[in-house]
């Protein structure tokens, strides 16, 4: 008698047209049944079809969507399209239009594999994709894969395990306290000389510059409040949240740039708004504007920046590196890299130590000649107690003896041997 099946192993027969047929009930992610039936000439292959999708299955319940990549992308899209913030969409945007649809839009979710990751990288390197592009769709497509995985879609995430793209971010360049000083200094008389001062002394972002309102100052207790930030977004000029819950903060109102602010209200003919405890994001009231008082937009604050360094014949540097000098002149001047962080808004301290501070030539001049002086200036004088007579006379011994085996080799036209 033949042995009787478990259940969940499913039935094995052989049809009228004379093909074999394996077949059983399977369970999907949302709770559903679902029968599989696979069918061949051969019993054994059909048997072997069945056994593998069982235990598939048993890793990962079965999806009722037989989900295309182009599809399941635009799906995962717009889950998280009230969860990230709008210039982060429209990098993913960006990456899924132009080069993930392209490249694996028509593969099958599930059947999605390292190879085709990998064929993918070839085709972007191909189309000239840079390794900074190709790391960021890899991003793009592991983040949408990782939520596959949640889903219960897909059982692993093949971007991780491709072999990533080797890439160093250039040395962002940046300048010294002395270039800072010496811009600020020829560009006192220059419209948007508060956005400059703003950039290098506080190191704030150029939305949070352009994003900057009278009633955010509160010159009561000279502090400025940093809350919101102005950016173009889809062709419009909007005020949105900062980048993260640390970038909210607040920063002591300084001399000169309390001073910059009462000129310009003057300059204005604008009384001075009380500082508004309560926050509301709006773009109307920004301290740096435009010639027809609008918000300033952020390309043109950009351009005003690099056409002011050229006249002055400075080194050109990208406006965001004037948030690095900052933070770089901030650690010359011995400030607690925990302050610094705070200044700046970062949310890891970390960041501000890796990535925004940067190593400074004179100091590391400064730092040499001080160990030189302690190494050799002050010891110098005491060398002769630390090298003893019996050490100078072996060395002049030695000296002597190779001196005399040199002139023996050289007579009888032998090499030395270095």
């Amino acid at each position: 008698m033949a042995k009787r099946r478990a259940n969940g192993e499913g039935t094995r027969f052989k049809r009228k047209d004379g093909r074999y047929a394996a077949q059983a009930y399977i369970t999907l992610a949302n709770g559903e049944k679902k029968r599989l039936c696979f069918t061949s000439k051969d019993r054994d292959k059909a048997i072997a079809k069945l056994e593998t999708a069982l235990k598939e299955n048993e890793r990962l319940p079965c999806s009722g969507n037989d989900w295309i990549m182009a599809d399941y992308l635009d799906y995962w899209l717009n889950k998280k399209l009230k969860r990230i913030r709008e210039t982060t969409m429209l990098t993913y945007r960006r990456a899924i239009k132009n080069h993930l649809k392209p490249a694996l839009g028509n593969h099958n979710l599930k059947q999605l594999s390292v190879d085709d990751v990998e064929t993918a990288m070839d085709y972007w390197e191909e189309s000239g994709c840079g390794e900074a592009t190709i790391q960021k769709c890899l991003m793009v497509l592991s983040a949408c894969l990782n939520h596959a995985m949640r889903k219960e879609l897909v059982y692993r995430n093949v971007a991780q395990l491709v072999e990533k793209p080797q890439y160093t971010p250039k040395e962002t360049a940046i300048w010294s306290i002395e270039q800072a000083a010496y811009f600020l200094h020829k560009s006192r008389k220059h419209p948007q000389f508060i956005a400059f001062l703003l950039l290098l002394i506080y190191g704030m972002r150029r939305g949070e510059v352009l994003g900057l309102r009278f009633c955010d100052i509160d010159f009561l207790n000279n502090q400025i409040h940093v809350r919101q930030q102005i950016d173009r977004i889809n062709g419009e000029i909007k005020a949105r949240d900062l980048k993260t819950a640390n970038s909210r903060r607040t920063l002591p109102l300084v001399p000169i740039v309390r001073n910059a602010l009462l000129e310009i209200i003057q300059k204005r003919k604008i009384t001075l708004p009380p500082f508004n405890s309560t926050f509301e994001m709006s773009t109307s009231g920004t301290i740096v504007i435009s010639e027809a008082g609008t918000p300033l937009e952020p390309r043109n604050l950009a351009r005003t920046f690099h056409d002011l360094i050229k006249k002055l014949g400075l080194p050109r540097i990208k406006i965001h590196a004037a948030r690095h000098t900052a933070a770089t002149i901030l650690k010359d001047l011995n400030v607690q890299i925990k302050d610094v962080q705070l200044i700046l808004g970062h949310a890891n301290i970390s960041t501000t130590a890796n990535i925004y501070q940067h190593g400074t030539t004179e100091i590391q001049r400064n730092a040499m000649l001080s160990v030189e002086g302690k190494l050799i200036g002050e010891t110098a004088a005491n060398l002769t107690e630390i090298i003893s007579p019996a050490m100078i006379y072996d060395n002049e011994k030695l000296l002597c003896e190779q001196g005399k085996l040199t002139a023996v080799l050289t007579a009888t036209g032998s090499k030395t041997v270095a």
